[in-house]
């Protein structure tokens, strides 16, 4: 009998100790993991809107290991909104056309990639595709859309890959733009967008058309019934302002 208890302690004792880091793991996030911080106002990138209005950047954020969880809000004056919830009919009036062309997939050998095997195939994306709110009242969204070449490649175009450019390119890319989270379509918000042959300018005002931009000497313009919403190219970035 003695040895059959000592070998269950033994036992007991292995899963213990097989037990405490993860025991550990679980107490360190939970000490580290922070309560939401409430809604509150914090500077940075916001759509453009008329003369006369003005837009809040509110956030409510908290930390955990695994990194910060954000939540982001407009307030036009009626109070916070979720900004994803805000452009939610934005997003759905893309063309579907459109969007089945732009989130399109391509077969591509395996091997193209990193641990990719022989005779066996991936897909990746046909195109690299920015969407960007320009403007609330009337709402406006840009979508800017880049062929990519086969297989693995930064993203394009030249000097929008977050990962890839240096710190003053970064900060000045966070100071006009920035992702809105937690949707499901990737999509930013912002008065920069990335310069391509393919811009599309998306709208729920009936009075802005689908269509095309079309640059005549770095600059394109859409009438609005207050002044106009102006675009200029600088190398691979297009400043939009309202006048």
């Amino acid at each position: 009998m003695k040895p059959l208890i000592t070998i269950a302690g033994v036992l007991i004792g292995l899963a213990v100790c097989s037990a405490l880091p993860m025991l550990y793991f679980l107490l360190a996030a939970k000490n580290y993991e922070t309560d939401w911080s409430g809604i509150h106002e914090k500077p940075g990138p916001v759509p453009l809107v008329a003369p006369q209005k003005q837009i809040l950047r509110l956030i409510d954020e908290r930390k955990a290991l695994g990194g910060e969880t954000l939540r982001l809000y407009w307030d036009e004056g009626n109070g916070p909104v979720l900004a994803g919830d805000r452009v939610d009919q934005l997003i759905n009036a893309i063309p579907k056309d459109l969007y089945n062309r732009v989130t399109s997939m391509r077969d591509v050998p395996s091997t193209l990639y990193a641990g990719g095997r022989e005779g066996t195939t991936t897909y990746e994306p046909v195109y690299d595709v920015w969407r960007v709110v320009i403007s609330l009242n009337p709402d406006v969204l840009v979508i800017s859309v880049h062929e990519r070449p086969i297989g693995p490649h930064l993203t394009l175009p030249a000097g929008w890959d977050f990962q890839s450019v240096d710190d003053a390119r970064r900060t000045f890319l966070h100071q006009r733009v920035n992702p809105l989270p937690r949707m499901q379509w990737s999509t930013w918000a912002g008065t920069l967008v990335p310069w391509s042959q393919e811009m599309h300018v998306i709208s729920t005002d009936s009075t802005i058309p689908f269509q095309r931009l079309v640059f005549e000497e770095d600059q394109a313009t859409i009438p609005l019934d207050q002044g106009k919403l102006l675009f200029r190219r600088d190398g691979n970035d297009v400043h939009v302002s309202r006048e």
